[in-house]
């Protein structure tokens, strides 16, 4: 089946990332230092943020049931950098252990597809390994690859109340009772195994305020796909890596489209799909 392709899809964000290795000599210093390798008048803006915990998708018996729990024989002492660009559309994220590519939707901007997104990963990933290989901080091996799309449904789209939330496959279930009980409010979340152990994908749906620009609080929903998976240390270092997120990409697309009601496929301009 072709990829199902949207229009307009509810998209406010979407993340490519690796993780690695953590570099035996990368210090805080060399946030810095890897900042200054980049265009500056292009990417002028520095935040720090609290850094991410590892992630490793397993797949043993003992690691499904521990979902959620994360042991560290060392605490992560250095801190995540995150360097936005001029147009306040892209955010690079950096620390000892992880490398991400984000790109922010902004006001009526359209999502420039997944292809501009993977490029501006692409340049980012080469420089990095670059820089760590220069910088003699130790061997850059990545370990996980990550795609994450954020969507924000806001209210009165496709949905007014809850009661249309069945919108969404997973909710057609939820029960509300005439004269009893009616929908209220639902925060869940869904994790799938990639065919072949590839990975995993993780749903996340929470119901929102979200603030605008001069504009009230609006409800929303926001759903939260992200497609995680190992990489092999053995492999080709960066055609793995891009293969991965291609598979992560993949999934997230068709597995959004598979779970959307034919009403919301069609109001976002679903094409290319048998849905």
């Amino acid at each position: 089946m072709p990829l199902p392709d949207y229009t307009n899809p509810p998209v406010v964000e979407t993340v490519l990332g690796v993780q690695f290795d953590r570099l035996p000599g990368f210090t805080n210093a060399h946030l810095g230092s890897f900042w200054a390798t980049l265009d500056l008048a292009e990417w002028p803006t520095t935040a720090d943020a609290q850094p991410l915990p590892p992630q490793f998708e397993r797949f043993s018996e003992a690691a499904k049931w521990a979902r959620g729990v994360q042991l560290q024989i060392m605490p992560i002492q250095l801190g995540r950098m995150q360097i936005k660009n001029r147009a306040g559309d892209r955010l690079i994220q950096v620390q000892n252990g992880r490398l991400h590519f984000n790109w922010l939707r902004g006001k009526g901007e359209d999502y420039p597809r997944y292809e501009a997104v993977r490029t501006g990963f692409v340049e980012l990933l080469d420089k990095f390994a670059d820089f760590a290989a220069k910088s003699n901080v130790g061997p850059f091996q990545p370990n996980q690859w990550e795609v994450t799309y954020i969507n924000q449904i806001p209210q009165g789209t496709i949905w007014n109340s809850p009661a249309d939330w069945t919108f969404f496959e997973p909710l057609r279930g939820v029960p509300s009772i005439d004269g009893v009980i009616e929908r209220e409010d639902f925060t869940g979340e869904w994790h799938f195994v990639i065919p072949g152990q590839r990975g995993r994908l993780h749903i996340e749906w929470r119901h929102a305020l979200a603030a605008a620009q001069n504009r009230p609080e609006q409800e929303i929903v926001q759903l939260t796909l992200t497609a995680r998976g190992p990489l092999e240390p053995k492999s080709s270092k960066r055609e793995q890596v891009l293969e991965a997120l291609d598979l992560g990409r993949d999934t997230i697309v068709r597995s959004f489209a598979g779970l959307m009601s034919r009403e919301a496929n069609a109001q976002w301009g679903l094409r290319n799909a048998e849905h």
